[in-house]
């Protein structure tokens, strides 16, 4: 698919469409391709100085653009699905990209019956081009629509196809983990305040620190155990803070809110 020549439209003008629409134009995507649908104006100015078109009129984008995201909250979703019904009209040879958290294939198929669709779930880091797109194949997308997808995100994010039944899973450590570290982060930060370090400082270290562990692991492709054991020394200070660490409950904390978010999202798309 020719990218250049399409009308891009994201219903929807939160964090994570301003995040991925700042992506796309990293990305090459033109501002003016580019059109958001929000019903207040007060998310419309960053995309205006961006350079991107915007509107009240949510039909407006179902109307005029071959390419929609569906970047709205869950709840508000039965909202949108209750104004396409008393709206015929639609575009050609559509597609719809989801990222509503949750809101399977079968349920979006239902829905966008005249349109070919695909589940999503992208993060914030997208906004700084170091995100993450988890993405799978509908009964309705072609291979050239999962290619779109691809093109469309890979300047702002690795893109990694999963099976539907994983997706839950996925988004609960990419799409939520983004939250789990910014907790760390600011925990970190406060051991550091404590402990007499300037605010700023602190959370500088734990950043570049979280920042540089992950790329770590990327580059070496190590066992994180193993990595962890290159800077435990016997009876040295790195040990004391992972006993500590392992007596407030870190690691099983994680796992259960892996598990928590897995389950909420199946949840949430149960019951559409």
């Amino acid at each position: 698919m020719d990218l250049q020549s399409k009308k891009i439209g994201f219903i929807g003008g939160g964090e994570m469409a301003y995040a991925i629409a700042v992506g796309m134009k990293a990305g090459g995507i033109k501002p003016s391709q580019i059109t958001v649908s929000n019903p207040s104006a007060g998310k419309f100015k960053r995309f205006q100085t961006e350079g991107m078109n915007t509107t009240h009129n949510n039909m407006e984008i179902m109307d005029t653009c071959e390419i929609v995201l569906i970047c709205i909250k869950p709840q508000i979703f039965p909202v949108l699905v209750e104004e396409l019904k008393s709206h015929p009209k639609r575009c050609e040879n559509q597609l719809i990209i989801s990222i509503v958290g949750g809101l399977v294939s079968e349920t979006l198929e239902k829905v966008f019956d005249w349109a070919r669709v695909i589940r999503t779930v992208p993060n914030t880091p997208c906004k700084v081009q170091e995100g993450i797109l988890l993405y799978c194949k509908s009964k309705t997308s072609t291979d050239e629509d999962m290619a779109t997808v691809k093109s469309l995100f890979s300047a702002c994010a690795e893109c990694l196809v999963l099976p539907e039944r994983l997706m839950d899973a996925g988004q609960a450590i990419s799409g939520c983990g983004v939250a789990y570290i910014y907790t760390a982060l600011d925990a970190l930060a406060d051991g550091g305040v404590k402990m007499g370090l300037p605010r700023a400082t602190a959370l500088t270290l734990a950043a570049k620190t979280c920042a540089g562990a992950g790329n770590m692991y990327l580059q070496t492709q190590q066992h994180p155990g193993v990595l962890k054991d290159a800077v435990t020394s016997p009876g040295g200070i790195t040990i004391c803070a992972l006993h500590a660490l392992d007596k407030g409950g870190f690691r099983a904390a994680l796992i259960d809110a892996v598990e928590v978010a897995t389950n909420k999202s199946l949840e949430i798309g149960a019951k559409k």
